[in-house]
């Protein structure tokens, strides 16, 4: 069991990035929606403060612990644009794949797993093909950023173990059909309406981070 005040601090170290990520994100927003509820400070706050503790109570005061962190960084912000105008801004996304290489590899050279990396690498490229091909063959199922943020999921996922990235791979399209299901029985959107698939693909992937599968 982790400490208390690791996860407590963690948490609130969470909340102020979420402060401080709400402005970064209402710039990426287009004038129309800069105003939105999501991107108030009120639910950033939370939100990241809640993932970081979590994140502190799976890993403890470990260097994933912040590769962890900074992929909740980036995700949060991607999930909301992605709800608001069905998007990713690449300018968001891609800077997060050198940062966590780099933070992974620190990891692995305080464990001394080498093993670890090269899994993270293999995961990486495997889901990133993985939702390329879903995205060729069911044409307007996802998108580009879609098939990039699936990528950098990977990287994280695999550092944990082959089971972990396949329950976050499964868990995402999961809960992307749920989603898509709900709204259609709801009226509010229909077969062929494009829905955003970024934030089922994240939620996948942070159910699997936080839940022991290896």
């Amino acid at each position: 069991m982790n400490e208390w005040w690791v996860i407590a601090a963690w948490s609130l170290l969470g909340g102020a990035v979420g402060a401080v990520m709400s402005g970064p994100t209402r710039r990426l927003l287009a004038v129309r929606a800069e105003g939105h509820s999501l991107v108030a400070a009120t639910a950033f706050i939370p939100a990241m403060g809640v993932l970081f503790g979590l994140f502190a109570w799976r890993t403890g005061l470990h260097v994933a612990l912040l590769a962890y962190s900074v992929l909740a960084i980036v995700c949060v912000p991607l999930a909301v644009i992605d709800l608001v105008e069905q998007r990713m801004p690449t300018k968001l996304l891609l800077p997060a794949y050198p940062a966590l290489v780099l933070l992974f590899g620190l990891a692995t050279v305080v464990d001394h797993d080498a093993a670890a990396m090269v899994r993270s690498l293999l995961g990486m490229t495997s889901l990133f093909v993985f939702y390329l091909a879903i995205a060729l063959v069911a044409t307007g199922s996802m998108g580009a950023a879609d098939v990039r943020l699936a990528g950098l999921l990977g990287l994280a996922l695999a550092w944990q173990g082959w089971t972990t990235l396949a329950a976050g791979a499964i868990l995402g399209l999961l809960y992307g059909a749920l989603a898509g299901a709900v709204l259609i029985a709801l009226r509010r959107a229909s077969r062929h309406t494009p829905i955003p698939f970024g934030p089922a693909l994240i939620a996948g992937a942070f159910t699997a981070l936080l839940i022991p599968f290896d």
